[in-house]
């Protein structure tokens, strides 16, 4: 489903994290946009067969997304943008999947660095708790005027 959301995201909402690319300048809580789309998407593509719940507490904290199928399955899901070298999450998703007793969680990362200044993000991360898993969502592609022409 995460990656059915990244393909949307890419394809359909990439300005609406965004006051403006051009400067740099990301909207107010961007990550409370994310959360919202992804409630969105959610909702269709799941249609009675589970749910999403937003901001369930997950002991001194609040986790950004619990997906539950009707299987019984839970998945954890924290949101955050990508704005440096850095990646940001992977401690405080640990802190959740113990809580949650969750082997697997999944981190997804709205990706906002300037396209010519990227660097590699892994795919997974092993902690001890278990894996997380990693979404890159680029929310700040290349512009098509940069795109090179192919001969």
């Amino acid at each position: 489903m995460l990656e059915g959301f990244r393909d949307t995201v890419e394809a359909e909402a990439v300005n609406s994290f965004w006051n403006s690319r051009a400067k740099g300048k990301l909207k107010s809580r961007p990550e409370k946009l994310g959360q919202e789309i992804l409630g969105v998407f959610a909702s269709a593509k799941l249609a009675g067969r589970g749910a999403l719940i937003r901001e369930a507490s997950s002991g001194t904290g609040f986790v950004d997304v619990l997906v539950t199928l009707s299987s019984g399955l839970l998945h954890v899901v924290e949101l955050k943008m990508l704005r440096g070298r850095a990646v940001p999450g992977p401690t405080q998703l640990t802190a959740y999947m113990k809580h949650k007793k969750r082997a697997e969680g999944w981190l997804v990362l709205f990706d906002a660095r300037k396209w010519n200044e990227r660097r590699p993000v892994p795919g997974v991360i092993k902690r001890a708790a278990g894996t997380i898993r990693i979404v890159l969502i680029d929310v700040n592609p290349v512009p098509p005027s940069r795109l090179q022409e192919v001969p």
